[in-house]
């Protein structure tokens, strides 16, 4: 039995099922357990999960990829060393492990610290897993730099906590807090209006179909990237434009003023898209699936006065503008697959194989 900090420490009858992360390496250092019910110290919820999705950082974070010195694709196929040294989180904080992971939490507030409103006992909300600290120079990250929701219960500051008001199921709503928000940020950081004609690079996954759905809310032009397998799901999701990501990818575009370039990917095709970019143009980036190491010709950069913007911190408006839009029934959620709990290496090998569209979600029914 593992015993951590802010975990009940009272009987056996405090126990709750969750899956642990170990340390670095591959699906084996996942461990399906039994851990002690936290619970809520001052400031701070019990949360009783319904759902929580799988997401990028998941697999980052278990293969040392922030800050593996091996080659990207090793780590991505879960070849990277059990051995790093210095291993920390996206924000640069080391990760202790045990870890539970899992950032996408949706469930009932079930019981609440000193010093928290008792209106949020019962509730369902949905948690913003962006850890701000105005007095610490790292922000924190659920599931990251503290447990997650791949467990019955979480707890989580309640500052962090939003009543959610949708006929949506914990399942369906478990799509949003990551892949979301993540989309949200990077529209706010790059000033898209509907004005803007936008190229979605990564079109068809779970931060890619939200950038979609979000354009349109602002009513911004949509030009996706995406397979031939998935174009059918992105026009689905109102992309006006639908192009290949091959070799033509670049007479494609050739008709088109792209003013914004949302990028998900990273990868080969960095330097080509970028020069599609009209005059004063804004370049936006949240991930490095196709690979971190990209070729940049500042000349580009330079003689075009384009802005390029990196997007992972967010303010805390964002989500409560993503709050927004889901409580007015703005927004569709896209679920590719559901696991149990129990089944999260399987999960994480279905994600990981990137044949699917939209989110692949956790449910506790079997915990």
């Amino acid at each position: 039995m593992l015993v951590r900090d802010n975990y009940c420490r009272i009987t056996m009858t405090q126990l709750m099922q969750a899956v642990v992360l170990t340390g670095h390496g591959g699906p084996e250092k996942l461990v399906y357990t039994q851990v002690d019910k936290p619970c809520p110290q001052a400031g701070e919820v019990l949360i009783q999960v319904g759902a929580c999705s799988v997401n990028n950082t998941d697999l980052n974070a278990r293969t040392g990829w922030y800050t593996a010195k091996q080659e990207f694709e090793a780590v991505l196929q879960d070849k990277a060393s059990t051995s790093i040294q210095s291993s920390t989180a996206w924000g640069g904080v080391s990760i202790e492990f045990p870890r539970i992971q899992g950032a996408d939490i949706v469930g009932k507030v079930v019981e609440v610290g000193a010093g928290v409103d008792q209106n949020l006992l019962q509730q369902r909300v949905m948690v913003d897993p962006w850890i701000r600290d105005k007095s610490s120079a790292s922000d924190r990250y659920v599931g990251s730099e503290l447990d997650g929701g791949f467990a019955e219960y979480a707890v989580i500051p309640a500052s962090n906590v939003y009543p959610i008001q949708s006929p949506l199921s914990d399942i369906e709503l478990a799509c949003f807090p990551c892949s979301y928000s993540t989309a949200e940020n990077m529209l706010v950081k790059g000033r898209v209006t509907g004005s803007d004609t936008v190229l979605i690079m990564g079109a068809s996954g779970g931060v890619g179909s939200a950038l979609i759905q979000l354009c349109k809310l602002r009513g911004a032009k949509v030009i996706a990237i995406a397979s031939p397998s998935k174009q059918a799901f992105v026009r689905k999701l109102g992309a006006d434009f639908v192009y290949n990501r091959d070799e033509k990818i670049i007479k494609s575009l050739a008709d088109h003023a792209i003013t914004v370039y949302l990028d998900t990917v990273g990868g080969v095709h960095f330097p080509q898209l970028l020069k599609k970019l009209q005059v004063g143009g804004r370049y936006v980036i949240c991930g490095a699936i196709g690979g971190p190491i990209v070729q940049l010709d500042l000349r580009e950069l330079i003689y075009k006065d384009l802005e390029m913007i990196g997007a992972t911190r967010m303010e805390a408006t964002v989500f409560q503008s993503l709050v927004n839009y889901i409580n007015q029934n703005l927004l569709k959620p896209v679920v590719a697959n559901t696991f149990p709990l129990s089944q999260i290496k399987a999960a994480q090998q279905a994600f990981q194989s990137k044949n699917f569209c939209g989110k692949i979600v956790i449910t506790l029914d079997e915990a």
